[in-house]
């Protein structure tokens, strides 16, 4: 950010008070002052609006990891259920799984309607 120094500052003073005159300086203090204001106030409203956003996004994303946790547990339920070992495996090694046994029971149930 830029710093001014106090020769800095009397220097921009100086400049300030011949371009608009020793009449027009309070006015011109009280408008810099009113748009510092508005500027400050508009900042604190996007903190708010961004503070919002950032505590959506993490109720979002705590949302998301029950709902995982809820699908593994279900996956994992599935494949006890199905008769197959459940230990060191993904969730998505234990959906192939699953689905190959049911293909298997699929065409085991073909087969013994073929045959009859």
């Amino acid at each position: 950010m830029l710093s001014l120094g106090f020769g800095e500052v009397v220097f921009v003073l100086i400049i300030v008070l011949v371009l608009f005159g020793p009449n027009k300086l309070p006015e011109l203090a009280r408008a810099v002052g009113g748009a510092l204001g508005e500027f400050k106030t508009a900042q604190k409203a996007a903190e708010f609006d961004l503070s919002g956003f950032d505590e959506l996004n993490r109720e979002i994303a705590e949302k998301k990891k029950q709902e995982s946790a809820a699908l593994n547990e279900k996956i994992l339920k599935m494949a006890e259920d199905a008769g197959i070992q459940t230990e060191g495996k993904t969730a998505d090694e234990l959906l192939v799984l699953i689905s190959a046994k049911m293909n298997d029971g699929a065409d085991a149930i073909e087969n013994s309607k073929e045959e009859a």
